[in-house]
């Protein structure tokens, strides 16, 4: 399998202000149409950093029968950063994402996790499987004066970078992931990820990467690769429906990862894994674009693929 060999590439840190420059006054023109969907924010465990907010499908976005799905997003941040809603003046991030696939009839949740050097692992693999289980089992308070139905039996996953790494963390796993929670998982997004690491003995210490899984040792046997390949079979009987998506200008190394993990996972499942390339994207930029009116290619393709999956559609 390819692996990347360092998870923090140069690449990214230098194009996090040209993304900034270029999105922050396409998405100002849109604040108005962006905050103009409702959402609420709970909390689901007992840290600041376990909160989540929820954004609810207009009513113009609701089928007049049925329920609509559920869509989890988990973001990136190399392991050490990321929120919910970025910080000012940057706050449309990711509530531009929220209320995107909100309008296009999901019910979407965006969930904070814990990061390093605060949290070890598998803790941040445990939140996202905490946020995931709090929603469903805190249905009636979620879904509290909306009118809403929505289909918890056949929930969605997508997530991005390190979000990725977690999320398929999650569902190979041998013991994060109890069965009724697993069950509800119906299909999975991952976009922009990594799922294997090439030991570095001369990485620091204080990089992202050893301060999450303590060791190279730790990371080995840990990292997405290493599970898909030691899960036992039926781990992947009535596995959920995968769909991987990677940026056409992604950093060296990130695609060919992706396309070798889900070669790996193909080669267990005995099925195709879709691949999905976002063009003219960089790493950084998907989100970035929603609710501006351009390069949301890719997300249309998500709702597509979301709807076509959809046992309740």
């Amino acid at each position: 399998m390819d692996i990347i060999r360092n998870f923090e590439p140069t690449e990214i840190p230098l194009i996090h202000q040209p993304i900034r420059d270029a999105f922050l006054p396409e998405l100002e023109k849109h604040r108005a149409e962006i905050e103009s969907v409702k959402s609420e924010t709970f909390k689901y465990g007992s840290t600041d950093r376990h909160q989540l907010d929820v954004y609810y499908p207009p009513a113009d976005a609701i089928p007049l029968s049925g329920k609509v799905p559920v869509l989890y997003f988990f973001y990136g941040g190399g392991f050490f950063e990321g929120d919910r809603r970025l910080a000012t003046p940057y706050e449309l991030v990711y509530t531009n994402l929220g209320a995107y696939f909100a309008k296009r009839g999901n019910l979407t949740v965006i969930s904070d996790y814990r990061l390093v050097p605060g949290a070890k692992f598998p803790e941040p693999v445990e939140d996202v499987r905490d946020a995931i289980q709090w929603v469903v089992a805190n249905a009636d308070e979620v879904l509290s004066g909306t009118g809403i139905q929505a289909d918890f039996d056949h929930v969605f996953l997508m997530s991005h970078s390190a979000g990725s790494t977690h999320t398929s963390t999650l569902l190979l796993h041998p013991s994060v992931l109890p069965a009724d929670l697993r069950r509800r998982i119906h299909g999975v997004i991952l976009k922009g990820g990594v799922y294997s690491f090439e030991r570095d003995e001369s990485m620091s210490p204080n990089a992202s990467l050893l301060q999450l899984y303590g060791s190279w040792d730790a990371i080995e046997a840990n990292m997405p690769a290493t599970l898909l390949q030691r899960a036992p079979g039926e781990l992947f009987e009535n596995f959920p429906k995968v769909t991987v998506l990677v940026s056409e200008r992604e950093p060296d190394g990130f695609i060919e990862n992706s396309k070798s993990f889900a070669a790996a996972l193909e080669t267990r499942l005995g099925r195709s894994i879709p691949i999905v390339v976002m063009k003219d994207h960089n790493h950084l930029s998907p989100h970035w674009a929603l609710g501006t009116g351009a390069g949301e290619e890719w997300a249309e393709e998500v709702t597509k693929w979301i709807k076509d999956n959809a046992p309740s559609a």
